[in-house]
């Protein structure tokens, strides 16, 4: 954990942001129950989420979007509740009301995104990242960080909870 913090670190401090959005960082919500249609974390998600609450902790946060699925909001409130920070929950899979957040709330912020597999790819695209990301179903130690968003050519890198 120690090597992931630093990589992290030399991220933020090594990365010129753009003039508006700071940054974002994306990850998946954490483990999920199996049985029901808006499941809840399992206790290795809830543990997973203070892991990553933990990791957090030293980049500068201002804000917490999640989707408005509950294993999202509760990935997302394990990690605000840890970090003094509120929570937004948009409807899930609204790239363009999620831009627009960014955009016109969070202009100048550093912003963590609890999302799914599914929608991750598509918005790390609409930030300017042009790697080609797949996600399995079975990932959810994938932090993406993209600095200076809004510029033309934003650092971007994933990394691995360890």
């Amino acid at each position: 954990m120690r090597e992931f913090c630093i990589g992290l670190w030399l991220l933020v401090a090594t990365s010129v942001p753009a003039a508006a959005q700071d940054a974002v960082y994306l990850i998946r919500h954490c483990e999920k129950e199996l049985s029901e249609d808006d499941p809840a974390l399992t206790p290795e998600g809830r543990q997973r989420a203070a892991n990553w609450a933990e990791m957090l902790q030293h980049v500068g946060l201002d804000a917490v979007i999640t989707s408005n699925a509950l294993r999202t909001r509760e990935t997302g409130g394990i990690i605000a509740d840890a970090l003094g920070l509120d929570v937004t929950a948009l409807p899930g899979g609204d790239t363009a009301g999620l831009l627009d957040v960014l955009e016109f709330d969070h202009e100048e912020d550093s912003v963590l995104i609890v999302a799914h597999a599914e929608t991750i790819p598509g918005i790390l695209e609409s930030l300017g990242v042009m790697e080609d990301v797949t996600i399995d179903q079975s990932e959810f130690d994938n932090l993406f960080a993209v600095l200076g968003p809004s510029s033309d050519a934003p650092a971007y890198v994933r990394l691995l909870m360890p």
